[in-house]
């Protein structure tokens, strides 16, 4: 009995020699869109009812009884670092625009693990009621279940054999690509990318900035290093499997 509790205490002395326990990580972005010739990011589009101007995006002035289709799209935003990306998130978007500017404008948001591979597009509800008249301001949240993670995981242990820190995502996805490369075609384990986009009608746009905020929390608890780590690994999550050699 006392071998076997002797053994027991070597394991555990074990597991917490291979692990570094640090509390939550909270991460915090928030990507501006200026709406302005030369400011606007690579990756931003409108609909053909809208023009860039020196004003902001804008549409022609019509009369109460016609409105016009809108939509603008942000580019694809980093959600996370670049070794261990989140799998809940909460998605802020603040619109500049005159009061008068919209009606009838919704906002969704969707998430992507590889950059090229998209979920569906969700819900991003106003935190007023638009009473006819767009919100400025939409926020919602986004939690990944287990069930969805299942597939990635046991391809990690698989793959924590090889590496030379084995906390890095990064280089797991890039391994999985390499060996699976429609892998993330069908998987959507965690939240990579996320992208904004604003729909509708309008009687008159003019759209100066979204400003667009990704808030996340990502466990601490990471291996020890069996060798250097990459140098990029503090920058945020930029995985993109169309890089991939296939």
């Amino acid at each position: 009995m006392r071998c076997k509790i002797k053994f027991v205490l070597f394991l555990g002395l074990l597991l917490l020699s291979a692990i570094t326990v640090q509390g939550d990580l909270s991460y915090s972005v928030t990507t501006k869109i200026q709406f302005a010739p030369t400011k606007v990011p690579d990756g931003v589009t409108w609909s053909p009812s809208v023009s860039l101007t020196d004003r902001g995006l804008s549409s022609e002035k019509l009369p109460p009884n016609i409105s016009a289709e809108v939509w603008v799209q942000s580019q694809p935003i980093s959600a996370g670092v670049s070794w261990r990306p989140p799998t809940s998130a909460t998605i802020r978007l603040d619109a500049e625009a005159g009061a008068e500017d919209f009606t009838y404008l919704h906002a969704y948001f969707r998430y992507s693990c590889d950059r090229l591979h998209w979920s569906t597009w969700y819900n991003l509800p106003p935190l007023k009621d638009q009473n006819g008249i767009a919100a400025s301001v939409y926020e919602g949240n986004l939690s990944i279940p287990r069930l969805a993670r299942e597939a990635y995981n046991a391809k990690m242990q698989k793959w924590w054999t090889n590496p030379p820190w084995s906390s890095d995502e990064h280089e797991l996805c890039v391994w999985i690509a390499s060996q699976d490369p429609d892998f993330f075609s069908d998987e959507f384990p965690f939240i990579g990318y996320v992208q904004v986009r604003i729909e509708g009608e309008t009687r008159g746009l003019q759209l100066k900035s979204l400003s667009i905020r990704v808030s996340t929390a990502i466990s601490g608890l990471t291996t020890l290093s069996k060798g250097p780590v990459r140098s990029t690994t503090g920058e945020k999550w930029f995985f993109d499997v169309s890089k991939i050699r296939r």
